[in-house]
């Protein structure tokens, strides 16, 4: 007789959860944000593609995110290119959004090298994946040096793909 009471605080428990889930999990899949690349992204080239391959095979992902956050460790990344939506990661499968920085955020690496460096940015990224202490001494980050050329300009086409189809924030001063 006490089990006849528990049976419709289970199921309406049971349903309640579903109703939640279905409205965090599954509704949120749905949304245009979501299922709309962001404007201006572009899908990866084979070469930006095998990139991807290798960083996530080193294991990149786990120093280095690839969102800019809203909270204050991310003020000038948020400044100047905005924070991450869900649309920018379109192509990506699967995500590499990381979840702890050793190194800095790589979101808009494409964006940055193609504003401050130009050119010479090719040469400086694969010679820092071949030596990172060349370009700072205190860098904890791994030689790739192991790599060859044709995956370290692989793996420089990704990076230097990163937001780089992004527009800087207009500031409003």
């Amino acid at each position: 007789m006490r089990y006849i009471r528990v049976f419709p605080i289970i199921i309406g428990l049971s349903i309640l959860f579903g109703l939640a889930f279905s409205g965090l999990a599954v509704a949120p899949a749905f949304t245009s944000s979501i299922t709309v690349p962001s404007v201006g992204l572009v899908a990866y080239t084979p070469s930006e593609l095998k990139g991807r391959h290798i960083y996530t095979r080193e294991g990149c992902v786990y120093c280095h995110s690839q969102q800019v956050r809203s909270v204050k460790a991310d003020e000038n990344l948020a400044s100047t290119f905005g924070i991450s939506k869900s649309g920018d990661y379109y192509y990506d499968r699967p995500h590499l959004l990381g979840t702890a920085r050793q190194g800095p955020d790589l979101s808009n690496e494409g964006q940055i090298w193609r504003r401050e460096i130009g050119a010479p940015a090719r040469d400086y990224l694969i010679g820092h994946f071949k030596n990172p202490r060349d370009y700072n001494p205190m860098s904890i980050m791994p030689s790739f040096n192991y790599l060859s050329e044709q995956e370290l300009s692989d793996l420089t086409d990704y990076i230097q793909s990163l937001g780089a189809w992004k527009s800087p924030v207009e500031s409003s001063s």
